[in-house]
């Protein structure tokens, strides 16, 4: 019994061991950075990437439609989510998402 014990006081003593040493190196890391890092956004704001307001040539388009034909099972179903990178969802980003949706689902019928 009195092995087994010191076998559990080795392995609390090490984990708290290697837990102030991982505490330590992360208050080390965040000075670090703070001394030599590049500057950062403020907490919680995040910067949204500002969308084209040019259309895609149909060509282009096309062209998309065949690789993303390629990579999707033929057999079977695919889901595909089409995230829109604006903040404020209209009318013609709606209609742009069915559109591809549509185009999506005939082509993997057609494969």
């Amino acid at each position: 019994m009195d092995r087994i014990m010191v076998g559990v006081e080795l392995l609390f003593t090490g984990m708290l061991i290697v837990f102030l040493v991982l505490l330590f190196l992360m208050y080390v890391m965040k000075a670090i950075s703070r001394l030599f890092g590049e500057e950062t956004v403020a907490e919680g704001v995040r910067s949204i990437p500002v969308p084209s307001t040019t259309e895609l040539p149909p060509e282009e388009v096309v062209a998309i439609m065949t690789a993303l034909g390629k990579v999707l099972p033929s057999n079977g179903q695919a889901v595909v989510k089409i995230a829109s990178p604006s903040v404020g969802d209209t009318e013609d980003e709606a209609q742009a998402v069915a559109a591809i949706a549509g185009a999506l689902a005939v082509a993997i019928k057609t494969h």
